[in-house]
């Protein structure tokens, strides 16, 4: 019985040691190709929104949630393996317990599937008016974006996603001073590309396509510059910024979205300046 006791021990010990063999090493993660995206929320009359990525876990982004209106995803551009993926959009409310807030597929906005292609950029534009009736409609813009090349000067795209503008206001431009950055903008759309503009304090201004009718106006974030280790973020000042301006429109009074009595610009960066050398 001894000699079987030992024995047995024996094989335990053993199988001890070739476990702990096996763990001496970095473990490093298989990460696959990645896109990049993001989500923004311009529906101007519901409550925050949340994106649920529902056809895997892993390397999809789990931080579009509890949106506001006018806002972006946390976390901004997050990558997102390549390939084929469905996800939806569900109103998020506070009060709710389910679904971390969105209660089940009654809420969902958008249902839709999409493949993303490595290393590209994308936008997941939520416009339009939930409210049954209302025009435009909601709908997700799926932007791609091609982020400039590193330079010395600061790039701005421009976005629309206003509804409720003024009557007769189709398309918009964007001006920083004596500075186009983008013009002819339609609802749901970008700028052809982005406008470049030389690194200082500036304001921007949203106007009516080819008029000096200003729809909305904003001092351009400034940034702030390396200092020691930490490095810069991205602004108007700080040369090899890149942002995207999105025009957004005044939000539904009464309604559970962020409010809003006139249209107002929101400014996200697309990249940060590159680090110092």
């Amino acid at each position: 019985m001894r000699i079987a006791r030992f024995g047995i021990l024996g094989a335990l010990m053993f199988g001890v040691v070739g476990c702990q063999s096996k763990d001496t090493g970095v473990t490093r993660p298989d990460i696959p190709p990645l896109a990049f995206v993001r989500y923004i929320n311009a529906v101007p009359d519901t409550f925050n929104l949340s994106v649920r990525f529902i056809d895997q876990l892993e390397f999809v982004p789990q931080s579009f949630a509890n949106v506001p209106y006018g806002s972006e995803g946390q976390g901004g551009f997050q990558g997102i393996e390549a390939g084929e993926h469905r996800f939806r959009v569900f109103t998020y409310d506070s009060d709710l317990t389910s679904n971390n807030g969105a209660t089940s597929t009654t809420d969902m906005l958008v249902d839709t599937t999409f493949t993303f292609v490595a290393g590209e950029h994308y936008t997941l534009l939520h416009a339009g008016f939930a409210r049954a009736g209302q025009l435009p409609a909601q709908r997700l813009y799926i932007i791609p974006q091609t982020l400039p090349a590193e330079n010395a000067s600061v790039s701005v795209l421009a976005v629309n996603a206003a509804t409720n503008l003024p009557a007769g206001v189709s398309t918009v431009d964007l001006v920083a001073g004596a500075t186009t950055l983008g013009t002819g903008v339609a609802f749901g759309t970008t700028a052809a590309a982005y406008g470049t503009h030389t690194p200082g304090e500036a304001v921007a201004d949203f106007l009516q396509s080819g008029t000096a009718t200003v729809i909305a106006s904003d001092t351009m974030p400034v940034g702030v510059p390396a200092s020691g280790s930490a490095s810069a973020i991205a602004g108007s000042t700080i040369g090899g910024s890149v942002f995207t301006a999105v025009l957004f429109g005044p939000s539904v009074p009464g309604s559970r979205a962020r409010a809003a009595s006139a249209p107002f610009i929101e400014w996200f960066a697309d990249r940060q300046p590159p680090a110092a050398p």
